[in-house]
């Protein structure tokens, strides 16, 4: 007897101090994803080995899920930075990745013919646009607040991109605090260096209390500041939200969009209920069209949808719609799996179809 194999798309996500990656079958259940949480800084090699691990934990899942063999049809790949064909720049969490082709190695690595390669957060307001908030949107526009920080447009059904690929990279923008810092010239990101998942994260350390992750750290500032130095965090916390805010009203009046999504792993719902009122009140006071503002379903997520879509648009037909949205099942829904010895590390999750 003939045994026919499951064929199915995967999506990459390389993040500024993770990676993470799904597979999904053609009609557009997700089966399985995996995850490898690292540091900021880690060198391109070791980049590499966690996409790797993820992938092969990844396809054995969906094949066990599928209960027969599977065949990988397309791979897409997302990253922070600026994505061209001779390679990436304006990475500076991840050393290295400039200087190599990820899309290319990772082909060979993974045994694929090839890899599909994108911006990140531009792939990820793709995702957003075809499948979450930003649906049925003429102009939508999509913030990414993770271990760094960026946006990106949908306008018309295509992302907005500049003329190198560097629009709506707004780590880089001049801060409303006075004076002026290093820039890009200087080798900073001038806004991202002060109100980035990673420059919150860095703050909270030289505050003593390492332990806070950045969106702990936002939620803080809805209270009184009385615990050991609780004023300080809360005026860390206070800033972000100035500047934060300062920069997605200019971004609204700019681009006019109908809906800003809201995402990364600092927008969580008990940060959200601090920036949001704050941001809804600057929308409504200095934007002539305020837009709807809300945080992503999938906010945690959108990047590797940005990259499944990404794989799926590569196949040529219709992208299918994803028959349970990856952020709205509750993590008590996944069936965790044992960790066999090679995926020491790595959080493996299947999804439900």
């Amino acid at each position: 007897m003939t045994v026919t194999s499951t064929p199915l798309v995967v999506g990459i996500d390389i993040g500024g101090t993770k990676v993470k990656v799904c597979a999904a079958d053609l009609a557009g259940n997700i089966l399985a994803t995996a995850a490898h949480g690292s540091r900021s800084g880690r060198a391109a090699r070791d980049v590499l080995a966690e996409v790797q691990e993820c992938y092969r934990s990844v396809t054995a899942s969906a094949a066990r899920r599928t209960g027969g063999p599977v065949s990988i049809e397309s791979v897409g790949l997302v990253t922070p930075g600026v994505v061209t064909e001779e390679g990436i720049g304006l990475v500076p969490n991840n050393p290295g990745m400039e200087s190599s082709v990820p899309a290319s190695t990772l082909a060979a690595l993974l045994g694929v013919p090839e890899v599909a390669w994108a911006n990140d957060v531009k792939a990820a307001a793709m995702a957003d646009h075809q499948w979450g908030e930003l649906q049925g949107t003429s102009c939508g526009l999509y913030v990414n607040i993770g271990t760094g920080l960026s946006a990106g447009a949908v306008i018309n059904g295509l992302p907005l991109t500049g003329a190198h690929g560097a629009a709506l990279e707004i780590g880089y923008l001049l801060p409303a605090a006075p004076g002026r810092p290093p820039g890009h010239r200087s080798g900073a990101a001038p806004l991202e260096d002060l109100i980035s998942g990673r420059a919150l994260t860095d703050r909270v350390a030289e505050l003593g209390a390492g332990h806070l992750e950045a969106s702990e750290l936002l939620a803080r500032a809805g209270t009184d500041g009385r615990e050991s130095g609780g004023q300080d965090l809360k005026r860390v916390a206070e800033s972000f939200i100035e500047e934060f805010v300062h920069a997605v009203t200019n971004l609204a009046i700019t681009l006019d969009p109908e809906r800003i999504s809201i995402g990364g792993g600092v927008a969580t719902q008990d940060a959200a209920t601090v920036f949001l009122p704050p941001l809804r009140a600057a929308l409504a006071e200095y934007s002539p069209y305020p837009p709807e503002v809300q945080v992503s379903a999938a906010a945690n997520d959108l990047s590797m949808l940005g990259a499944l879509l990404l794989a799926y648009r590569t196949l040529g037909f219709g992208v299918p719609a994803l028959s349970v949205p990856l952020a709205a099942k509750p993590s008590t829904q996944h069936d965790q799996l044992p960790k066999p010895p090679e995926t020491a590390g790595i959080l493996i999750t299947e999804g439900a179809s």
